[in-house]
């Protein structure tokens, strides 16, 4: 499983670089779902610069990435999720920040087998910072080996979260959520990049991480990693994280019951629909 993960590694490193040239001089901006949704000409070349570099070490690999010009313009196979072997890539999270020089964007890829995890690396390009794991293989930081800990009382607790492109009913529930955690904890912050936020768990820079409305090539490298290196991970309702799961909650295996109390006590009070 190690050769897999240096091969998520490396492609990672790929799309890095092209974020890395293109930083600052930001072109081909445009709207997806919504008008806060944005893609940029970076992401595109950042995805066949990633899906390239795994290609080269494997020439019949399969695809899912979140911009889908890629797969034409790489000349590469779309997969699915349900793939017996596919690759999961999200090649600029944290567009906004990247379109803003805001210094918290990462390349995601992942190696899923029948749907779940087993290798993935997540490059922290402002910080030249490489997180990646294998399954029962351990989390690294460039090499370092992770442990989750983190604090173990939500007084001491800094959390990271997300807000939704959705600014309608999306956004009401997480505020929801926001608000029942804000009160306790000792603060939140929030960067832009589900996959770092995920990595800061297993890395100790945060303490735990919720967010709704995620999609899977978000989480899926970052999922691997929080959970290599003793982080539990689940939905918002406890239930294991699949790649058919849209929100996520990470934390060390003390405060994760914690903040899930809080996470379902806000969404028990959300209003109900006639």
């Amino acid at each position: 499983m190690h050769e897999v993960r240096r091969i998520a590694e490396d492609a990672a490193r790929a799309g890095g670089a092209v974020l890395a040239a293109q930083a600052g001089n930001v072109t081909g901006i445009r709207t997806k779902g919504s008008a806060v949704d944005m893609v940029t000409a970076a992401d595109i070349a950042s995805g066949v610069a990633v899906v390239r570099a795994i290609v080269a070490a494997d020439r019949g690999a399969r695809f899912v990435v979140e911009e889908p010009e890629v797969y034409d313009l790489a000349e590469v196979t779309r997969g699915e999720l349900t793939d017996a072997e596919v690759w999961v890539i999200d090649p600029l999270d944290g567009t906004t920040s990247f379109i803003h020089s805001y210094p918290c964007y990462s390349v995601s890829v992942a190696c899923l087998r029948d749907g779940r995890p087993v290798a993935g690396a997540v490059y922290h390009v402002p910080a030249d910072e490489m997180a990646s794991a294998s399954e029962g293989g351990g989390a690294f930081l460039d090499g370092v080996r992770l442990v989750c800990e983190g604090a173990g009382e939500i007084g001491r607790a800094l959390i990271t979260t997300g807000f939704p492109y959705d600014r309608g009913a999306a956004l009401d529930r997480q505020l929801r959520i926001f608000a029942e955690v804000l009160r306790p904890a000792h603060d939140v912050r929030r960067d832009g990049s589900a996959a770092i936020d995920l990595c800061n768990v297993a890395i100790g820079s945060t303490d735990a991480f919720w967010e709704t409305a995620l999609k899977p090539w978000d989480m899926a490298a970052g999922v691997l990693i929080a959970t290599e290196s003793g982080a539990v991970v689940t939905d918002l309702t406890g239930a294991p994280w699949t790649t058919a799961t849209c929100d996520v909650l990470a934390a060390n295996a003390v405060l994760h019951p914690v903040l899930l109390e809080l996470i379902v006590r806000a969404e028990a009070a959300s209003p109900r629909r006639s």
